[in-house]
Formats: structure tokens, C-alpha cells, sequence
């Protein structure tokens, strides 16, 4: 270890400490010169133990037992402001510390004053005390109340000290980031010296501008005013619908879905080609098969028609009329479908050969699944598309 001084009372023999514990004895003390100065060289018999616990950027301290006590070497673990541990490394038989402190001794301080006295002058340090004592004449308990609240300040100052110091060392990353950004703020200064000339040469515009904000705004203020209630009334009628909008949202992603996927097949038959129609017409009619059984084949027939081929037999269907129409309100159909893959709104997965056939959910909307079987005769008859219905119910709700 290597100190600017030894002082007094350190002796070969001194113990060696580390946070307190001991660790070993100054082995030697000799004198040397380091940087052209002389200094004291110590050397520490520490027990080899010892050595891979002490960190390599140890504090050494030469202190005293009493004031006027032998002297020995204290390390203890560094830590930074915060006091967190910041040791790295450990000792070893070829390492050198340097020693950040020696205890005060008397004779330094004698000699400190001494060396301060020779270079005063007694006649003017005599004239300043007398100055000073005048001066104070009389204001010894305001003087005395001064030093009570400059205690309590610094009772206060000093918990903050270490949040200062953190403050302080602080400032030096914030003058290195202010010292990067330097030419980015010159440049900002710069442009906005030409942004500043631009509004003074813009001035009366600006005016003007600013002028028709006020006017515009106090016409906007008036509008929404008057129409404030309606709006707050618009809103809040929007409320079911968007929470019904929200509560469908899966199904109508699934619409969405199922025609992007069905378009490409449609486009085939519908005329996608621009040149083409796949079509399937059938013309059928009950009274027809009661009147001619032979138009039972009208299915066959509406696909030969383009051939020329049974084309009769597909007109037959025309002579009893049409299926039964839909009627009002009998034919309504019942709102009360509800649920879907999982109980929740939305559609199944993608129909793949593995997921066939089709999950079919059961509804109650009214529209039966089943066949309406039952002889009888379509409706409405191509005479009563001129003198109405005659006889019968209007409709068939199965």
C-alpha cells in the first residue's frame, strides 16, 4: 500500500482491517518517491485467506484507535452513491492500493497554522477583529439565533446529500446528451430564426387568419350550441345499435368470409367470363299434373329446352300457375334463432372432405326442414292474376 504519509504512531506490528475484521499486520514501512514526491510504502502481511474477498478497488484509510492512539489500516468494500456495492476483482500478492486518506494529526494542524500565520500581518489581522468586534457589538443574540436556524437548515440540507451527490454526478451524462444533441439544436435555432423572419414578413395575414379563426369559431360554438341535445341524442341512439353490430360482428365477419370464398365459383356460372350463363329453369305447375301426367317430367324438360327437346312438356306447366306465394303476415317468419358454433354468434370452421357433412344448427324461425307433402293444386292459378282468388285459403303456412 502506498500513502503520502505515514503519521504518527504506525509502527511495523499494526493490525490490518477489512469492514472491521482482522486480516493481518504491517509487515514493513519504508520511504519512497512517487512523482517526485515523497510518500510511505507499506507492506501487508494479510492472511492468503483473505485475499480472493477483497474486491481489487478496495478503500484504504490510515485511521487512528483514539486521538491519541496508535495508528492501522482500514479497507473496506467501495460503494457507489446510492450505496450499492461496486467492487470488481480481488487481491492479490503483487497488488498495489493506494491509501485515499490519513488521519489529521496535531502536528499537522500546528503546522497548518503556523505556516498561515507567518504569511499574516499582525497590525491589519488586529485591525480586522476590532472592525469585526464593532461590528458585532450588540447583535451577539441575533448572531446566536442566526448560527440556531443555520443548524436547522443544515439539519434539513443534510438527508438530502446523498440525492444531491446522485444529482451532481448526474449532470455529467446530461452535459454528455446535451453535447451530442448540439448540432441538432443549432440547426433548430437556425430554422427557426427563418420561421421567425417568415411570420414578421406574414405578419398581417396571420392577423387576418387568426382574426377568421375567432369568427369561425364563434359561428362553430352557435351550430354546435343549437345542435348539441341532437347530437348527445344521436349518440345515444347509436347505442343499440352498435352493441348489436358488436354482438353479430362474428357472423358478419363470416359472411363476409363465406362470399370472398364463394365468389370465385360463382363467377364461373354467372357470367364471370364475360361471354357465358350456366342456367337451370323449370317451369311446374300441380294443376298441370293433374291435367296432363306427362308434365311430371318438366324437370327433365327445362333442362332440354335449349335442345328442342321435350320443350311442350316444359310449356305444359304454364296452365295451372305458380307455387303458392308468400303472403302477409301469415308467412312471417319467427325472429327467434338464436346461438351458433359454441352458443355464440358466428360461423363454423371452413368446410373441408374431413368436415362433411355440414353441421346444421336447428332454428325456430319457422321454415320447416321437412317436405310439404300433400296432394293439391298450385296456387295462385293464372286466372287469379285477373279476378283474384276465388275459392281457398289464401296462402298454405305449413
Amino acid at each position: 500500500m502506498v500513502a503520502s504519509r505515514a503519521g504518527l504512531v504506525m509502527d511495523p506490528g499494526s493490525k490490518v482491517t477489512y469492514n472491521g475484521v482482522q486480516i493481518g499486520r504491517v509487515a514493513a514501512i519504508s520511504e519512497i518517491t512517487r512523482d517526485g514526491k515523497p510518500a510511505a510504502k507499506f507492506t501487508l502481511d494479510v492472511y492468503p485467506k483473505y485475499l480472493k474477498l477483497i474486491p481489487e478497488n478496495v478503500n484504504a484509510d490510515i485511521k487512528a484507535t483514539t486521538v491519541f492512539g496508535g495508528k492501522y489500516v482500514s479497507l473496506t468494500t467501495p460503494k457507489d452513491a446510492a450505496g450499492n456495492v461496486i467492487a470488481k476483482g480481488h487481491l492479490t500478492p503483487q497488488t498495489v492500493i493506494d491509501a485515499t486518506s490519513v488521519t489529521t494529526e496535531i502536528n499537522t494542524l500546528f503546522q497548518t497554522l503556523t505556516s498561515i500565520s507567518e504569511k499574516v500581518d499582525p497590525v491589519k489581522l488586529n485591525l480586522t477583529l476590532s472592525a469585526a468586534a464593532q461590528s458585532l457589538a450588540g447583535l451577539g443574540e441575533r448572531f446566536g439565533q442566526s448560527i440556531v436556524n443555520g443548524n436547522a437548515i443544515l439539519d434539513d440540507i443534510n438527508p438530502q446529500m446523498p440525492q444531491a451527490r446522485r444529482d451532481i454526478q448526474q449532470l455529467a451524462a446530461l452535459g454528455d446528451t446535451y453535447a451530442n444533441a448540439a448540432p441538432d439544436l443549432f440547426d433548430f435555432l437556425n430554422s427557426s430564426v427563418i420561421t421567425s423572419r417568415t411570420i414578421n414578413q406574414q405578419q398581417k395575414d396571420l392577423d387576418q387568419a387568426l382574426l377568421s379563426a375567432a369568427g369561425f369559431g364563434n359561428t362553430g360554438a352557435d351550430i354546435f350550441a343549437r345542435g348539441g341535445p341532437y347530437l348527445a341524442r344521436g349518440a345515444a341512439d347509436l347505442v343499440p345499435s352498435a352493441e348489436l353490430l358488436d354482438t353479430y360482428s362474428p357472423e358478419l365477419y363470416c359472411t363476409l368470409r363465406n362470399f370472398h370464398d364463394v365468389e370465385p365459383k360463382a363467377a364461373t356460372f354467372l357470367g364471370g367470363n364475360g361471354y357465358s350463363l350456366n342456367d337451370h329453369a323449370e317451369l311446374l305447375s300441380g294443376l298441370a299434373l293433374m291435367l296432363n301426367p306427362v308434365s311430371a317430367v318438366s324437370i327433365l324438360g327445362s333442362g332440354l329446352l335449349t335442345q328442342g327437346l321435350l320443350a311442350p312438356l316444359g310449356l305444359v306447366g304454364v296452365v295451372g300457375g305458380a307455387p303458392n306465394p308468400y303472403m302477409y303476415p301469415e308467412n312471417l317468419p319467427r325472429v327467434n334463432a338464436h346461438g351458433g358454433p359454441g352458443g355464440a354468434p358466428g360461423c363454423w370452421q371452413h368446410i373441408t372432405h374431413d368436415f362433411w357433412p355440414a353441421p346444421n344448427l336447428v332454428m325456430d324461425t319457422g321454415n320447416s326442414l321437412a317436405p310439404y307433402n300433400h296432394l293439391d293444386t298450385g296456387s295462385p292459378y293464372a286466372i287469379e292474376y285477373v279476378w283474384g282468388r276465388q275459392v281457398g285459403d289464401n296462402t298454405i303456412n305449413p
